[in-house]
């Protein structure tokens, strides 16, 4: 494969994935309750990273106090925060941005 096509075909592939990464909203798992797996652990959502990054994203949650929970087991509020994971997201998709957008210039022809 021609290395000036894989360029052309791997800028606009970085540039959706940073916009992706970086402007989606994203969930984080609740602690406590069951083991882990991806259909049993209680999901919540965080809001975009562009504007968890700057305010304070603090999301609650109910959750179980005892493993292996039963209908009428107590239950407490949990606060997740998404301010660190809303940061991260935010510079790796801004990288992933600029790298699209340093691939993309390299891949047109001067």
């Amino acid at each position: 494969m021609n290395r000036r096509r894989l360029l052309a075909a791997t800028g606009p592939f970085l540039l959706f994935l940073g916009l992706w990464v970086a402007l989606l909203p994203f969930s984080r798992p609740l602690p406590g309750g069951a083991h882990f797996d991806l259909e049993a652990t209680p999901r919540i959502g965080c809001r975009s990273p562009v504007i968890g990054a700057f305010t304070e994203d603090r999301p609650t949650g109910s959750v179980y106090t005892i493993p292996r929970p039963m209908e009428g087991d107590p239950m407490v509020e949990v606060e997740v925060p998404c301010e660190g994971r809303a940061r991260f997201r935010l510079a790796l998709g801004m990288v992933l941005l600029a790298g699209g957008i340093v691939v993309r210039r390299r891949a047109t022809p001067t």
